[in-house]
């Protein structure tokens, strides 16, 4: 009955939206806590009245549904996506206060909770996508929300496209399906001037792929990995070296182990979080020369298992500041996804010559 119920649901042929909600969340808790600790955590509200900021995420989730419920019109979505998603930040910032019997919004293992909270948001939003292709069903009923702007008259050149694909990709016995081409094909197109924020993002877009496509960038990627598998062996070396030394009865060495981080039990995690990141980096090394695609690959799977594995542990000792590295890796990850995409382009123009054109 559930599966039933789970088959009628349509998905949404935009997912942009939901990507747009996790970004702005997750720079909403990252700006709030930036702000905060630079203005010595101030009180909002005066009179004995303390203005918590989770009153105001939930203003701002309740404004998003709003938005939901009022309007319907596609360019809507994006908005109630970011206003939706500043809320969802503001609410979940201060989890620590909900955690913990004295309401502690400084507990350190809140940065965490909300870390594991938005990596199960962002492992729904891709189970949800990767799920399979979308139905002929689900590609009508998308077009059909499309046909809000061709009613409105506002109809983009964008959206008319969009709309078209998703109609070829519709059963073709529906009567909905030719007459809804008709009108999208015979609809006056117009014009819509991009605004500065998209101009602006255009710009650093194509600023982003021209660096990407560059040599030297790929060079310096696949360094950063080699340097990064290296570090890795030389600390399992260390650490063999002096396992060995204290089995030999070295009181320092014996010190040195008791003393260790990753003799306990979330040390050895994130050691074998380690391991596992460096044995997909090696694998991603041994493939570059022949086919940057799989080595690709392997390199976004060695930073899934360090964001994944790895991160939600070292920040339970490192609280917010343990988020820099997050960062890093989630700009390698964009990266890598990018550059994959780019080169399965390359891959399906050649089919026949797939490996030797990754090279």
């Amino acid at each position: 009955m559930a599966s039933t119920r789970l088959q009628k649901l349509i998905r949404s042929a935009e997912p942009e939206s939901l990507d747009l909600f996790l970004v702005a969340a997750v720079l909403t808790v990252l700006t709030l806590r930036v702000y905060l600790k630079a203005t010595n955590y101030p009180k909002i509200g005066g009179g004995g009245l303390y203005i918590a900021h989770v009153l105001w995420g939930g203003l701002g989730m309740a404004v998003a549904i709003m938005i939901l419920l009022t309007f319907v019109t596609s360019g809507i979505r994006p908005i109630a996506a970011l206003v939706g998603g500043i809320g969802f930040g503001a609410f979940i910032d201060e989890l620590g206060k909900f955690v913990t019997s004295d309401n502690n919004y400084f507990f350190k293992p809140t940065a965490a909770l909300i870390y594991v909270v938005f990596a199960a948001l962002v492992l729904a939003v891709r189970w949800i996508r990767r799920s399979g292709p979308m139905t002929p069903t689900e590609s009508l009923v998308n077009a059909i929300e499309l046909s809000t702007d061709l009613a409105a008259g506002r109809l983009s050149s964008t959206e008319r496209d969009r709309a078209l694909a998703l109609l070829a990709a519709a059963d073709q016995t529906n009567p909905l399906v030719p007459a809804l081409q008709q009108e999208f094909l015979s609809a006056p197109v117009q014009s819509i001037p991009p605004s500065r924020l998209a101009r602006i993002a255009a710009a650093a877009r194509r600023r982003y792929v021209a660096i990407v496509a560059t040599q030297w960038f790929r060079r310096t990627l696949a360094g950063l990995f080699e340097v990064q598998a290296l570090g890795v062996g030389l600390l399992v070396l260390y650490a063999l070296i002096v396992a060995g030394a204290a089995a030999t009865g070295s009181a320092s060495a014996q010190t040195a182990l008791g003393q260790a981080e990753w003799t306990g039990p979330i040390g050895l995690i994130e050691a074998a979080a380690a391991l596992i990141a460096a044995g997909f980096t090696v694998v991603g090394i041994i493939w570059l020369p022949r086919s940057r695609l799989r080595a690709y690959h392997a390199f976004e799977l060695a930073i899934l298992v360090d964001l994944l594995l790895a991160q939600p542990f070292m920040l339970l000792g490192a609280g917010f500041s343990g988020f820099f590295e997050v960062l890093i890796d989630l700009a390698l990850l964009a990266t890598l996804r990018y550059m994959q995409a780019q080169e399965g382009r390359v891959v399906v123009q050649t089919p026949d010559t797939a490996i030797p054109v990754g090279r």
